[in-house]
C-alpha cells in the first residue's frame, strides 16, 4: 500500500509539473516582445502583456480548434460554440444571442438574436468567409475578410445590396416602430476595423430609402408646443441655423448619409468643420418623438422618422417646426424666444451677425450660453464657421463679418446679461 501511495504521489507530482512546464512554455510563447502587438491580461495579481498575435495564431492552430469545438463558451458578448465545417480548414462561430460593440468610446452594445461567422483559412494568418446577422429568409448576410501579423490586424467586411427593412428587423425587439412602419430602400456597405489602433472606416451607400406609415402627416397643420411669431422668422436666422446646422438641408431626404458616415468613422484625425452626423430633419424627429437618449436604437428611431418626416412636411415646414421648438439655452424654447431673451428684438429684426451668433448656441445650447456668461466672449471660432457657411451672402461680406468678429458683442437684455461679478472688466 505504502509503494502504491508513493507511485500515485509521483504520478500526481510529475502531472503537476508537466502542467508547470506546459503553461510555463505556452506564456513564453505568447509573451509579448518589444516592437509586437500587445494586449495586458491580468488575472487576481498576475499580470502580463501578451503578444496578441502568437496568442492568435495559438488558439486558430487546428489542434487546440478542433479541441475546444462544439464546447459552449460564456463571453461578454454572449454564449459562443466553434465546430468544424464541411470543407476542411473551414469553421463555424456561432453566438446566440449576441451583444454586438458598436461603439468603443462609450461601450455601447446592439443586442442581436444570432451572430454566425463561417470562416475558411488562407494562410496562416489569414481567414475569409461570411456572417450571417439574425434568423429565418430575412437575416443580413455578408462577406468577410480578417489578416494579421506582428504590427496589428485588418477586418474587411463587406455588406452587398440588402433591404433596409431587413436591417430593422434585426431590432424588432428594441424598436416599435418596425411593426408598422413600410420601410422601402436598400444598403450596401464596406467597412474596415484596424487594430490596435481601433480605426473604423465605414462606406454606405443607400438607394431609395422611404418610410410610412408613422403618422407624421398630422404635424402639418399641429400648432407647435413652443410661442410661434406673428410674422415669421426673418430671413437671415433661417439661413444661419441651416449654416450651423446641417448645410446639405435643402439636397437630402431627411438624413446625410456622408455625415452618418463620418459619425460611424472612429479613430481618424477630426475634422476641421464642427459638423454633426444629425439632420435638423433629425433633430426635430429627436424633439418630438424619440427624445435624446445617447443610444444607437434612438438613432435608427430617430432616422426612420426623419424620413418620413421629409416626405410628409416639406424642407419648409420641417424647418419652421424646428426653429419653433429648438431648445435654445438658458430656458428658452423656439427662435422668437431666443431672439426676445437674448436681444429683446423679434425674430424677423436679427441682424446677420446676431442670427450667426444665435444659431451657433444650438450646437449645445446651455454649455455655450453658460460658456458666454463666464467669459463675456463669443465663441469666435464656431461664429466664424456659421458666417462662412451663410447663404446667399457675397464672399466679400463674410469676410468683413468675420473680421469684425472679435470686436463685437451682442447687445444683451439687462437679465440675460452675464453676471457682473463672472464678466471681464
Amino acid at each position: 500500500m505504502r509503494r502504491l501511495c508513493l507511485v500515485a504521489l509521483g504520478a500526481l507530482i510529475g502531472l503537476v509539473l508537466t502542467a508547470a512546464v506546459f503553461v510555463a512554455a505556452v506564456l513564453s510563447l505568447v509573451r509579448a516582445t518589444p516592437g509586437v502587438w500587445s494586449e495586458p491580461v491580468r488575472i487576481g495579481a498576475w499580470h502580463m502583456d501578451v503578444g496578441v498575435p502568437a496568442a492568435l495564431r495559438m488558439a486558430t492552430h487546428p489542434v487546440v480548434m478542433r479541441a475546444v469545438q462544439h464546447r459552449v463558451w460564456a463571453t461578454p458578448y454572449g454564449p459562443i460554440r466553434l465546430h468544424a465545417g464541411a470543407q476542411a480548414d473551414t469553421w463555424a462561430l456561432l453566438c446566440s444571442p449576441c451583444r454586438v460593440p458598436v461603439s468603443q468610446r462609450d461601450a455601447q452594445h446592439i443586442e442581436l438574436s444570432r451572430v454566425e461567422l463561417i470562416a475558411h483559412r488562407v494562410a496562416q494568418n489569414e481567414w475569409q468567409g461570411d456572417f450571417v446577422l439574425g434568423e429565418s429568409a430575412r437575416a443580413v448576410r455578408g462577406r468577410f475578410k480578417a489578416s494579421f501579423d506582428d504590427r496589428g490586424a485588418e477586418l474587411r467586411f463587406i455588406l452587398p445590396d440588402t433591404p433596409i427593412a431587413h436591417v430593422y428587423q434585426l431590432f424588432a425587439k428594441v424598436i416599435p416602430e418596425v411593426s408598422k412602419a413600410q420601410i422601402d430602400g436598400r444598403v450596401r456597405l464596406n467597412a474596415t476595423v484596424r487594430l490596435p489602433r481601433r480605426v473604423v472606416i465605414v462606406d454606405p451607400v443607400v438607394d431609395g430609402f422611404s418610410v410610412a406609415g408613422l403618422g407624421t402627416e398630422a404635424l402639418m397643420n399641429a400648432a407647435p408646443s413652443c410661442e410661434a411669431p406673428g410674422r415669421g422668422f426673418g430671413s437671415w436666422l433661417p439661413r444661419a441655423v441651416v449654416a450651423a446646422e446641417d448645410q446639405r438641408f435643402y439636397e437630402h431626404a431627411g438624413y446625410d448619409i456622408k455625415e452618418i458616415a463620418a459619425a460611424l468613422t472612429q479613430g481618424l484625425p477630426a475634422a476641421d468643420s464642427p459638423r454633426g452626423a444629425s439632420t435638423i430633419t433629425q433633430q426635430l424627429a429627436k424633439l418630438l418623438y424619440t427624445g435624446d437618449s445617447r443610444t444607437h436604437v434612438r438613432k435608427l428611431r430617430e432616422l426612420l422618422y426623419a424620413v418620413e418626416l421629409d416626405r410628409t412636411l416639406g424642407k419648409a415646414r420641417v424647418l419652421n417646426l424646428y426653429l419653433a421648438m429648438a431648445p435654445w439655452g438658458d430656458g428658452q424654447c423656439g427662435a422668437a424666444a431666443a431672439a426676445r431673451h437674448y436681444l429683446h428684438k423679434r425674430v424677423d429684426k436679427l441682424t446677420p451677425m446676431e442670427a450667426a451668433w444665435l444659431a451657433s448656441l444650438l450646437h449645445n445650447p446651455d454649455r455655450d450660453w453658460a460658456a458666454y456668461s463666464r467669459s463675456g466672449q463669443v465663441d469666435v471660432k464656431r461664429v466664424a464657421w456659421v458666417i462662412s457657411n451663410l447663404r446667399p451672402m457675397g464672399a466679400s461680406n463674410r469676410e468683413s463679418l468675420i473680421d469684425s468678429l472679435p470686436q463685437w458683442r451682442p447687445d444683451l437684455k439687462a437679465d440675460a446679461k452675464p453676471d457682473a461679478k463672472t464678466a471681464p472688466r
